[in-house]
């Protein structure tokens, strides 16, 4: 495994361990921690960025995982609905608003295309919101099962193939 395969596993274990949290505190706490932690890393890094690359390659990881819920999802034409209530359900009505910005990705290829549009609008809350909708998707429609991810996924690209042609 190269550095870059690690950097994406490790972004994507962060990210899936916030999701389960979500889920399990009915909370949106878990998703901000784990934002943070990718702001705190970028601030090291990339100090004169206001996006380094931390916060870019969770967003691509986070996409990319909403873009498979959308294809393992395609017979429920109501998922972003469905995924917006159980957010306003769960975590609260104003989260609910914030993760129908960046609710592009459940919905077709173009939404997800013009997720990172939002993170001006949204600023420290957009990757969280981009989490919250992962947790409300794996909520209902994977029964809380982070592992439901891969199943639907069934062979995708990782978060690694993102950056590397593997």
């Amino acid at each position: 495994m190269d550095e870059v395969e690690q950097v994406a596993g490790a972004v994507l274990e962060l990210l899936l361990e916030a999701v389960q949290a979500t889920i399990e505190t009915r909370s949106p706490e878990p998703a901000r921690e784990c934002a943070a932690e990718f702001i705190d890393i970028d601030a090291s890094a990339a100090p004169d960025e206001s996006s380094g690359p931390a916060q870019v390659l969770a967003t691509m990881t986070l996409v990319r995982r909403l873009t498979v819920v959308r294809e393992g999802t395609a017979d429920r034409p109501q998922r972003v609905e469905e995924v917006l209530a159980w957010v306003a359900e769960t975590l609260g009505k104003r989260y609910a608003a914030r993760a129908r910005y960046v609710s592009g990705a459940l919905e077709s290829e173009t939404g997800a295309a013009e997720v990172t549009a939002a993170r001006r609008a949204l600023q420290e809350e957009f990757l969280p919101a981009l989490i919250w909708l992962l947790a409300g998707s794996v909520a209902l429609y994977g029964a809380g099962r982070l592992d439901w991810l891969g199943e639907i996924a069934s062979g995708g690209p990782s978060a690694a193939g993102l950056l590397t042609d593997g």
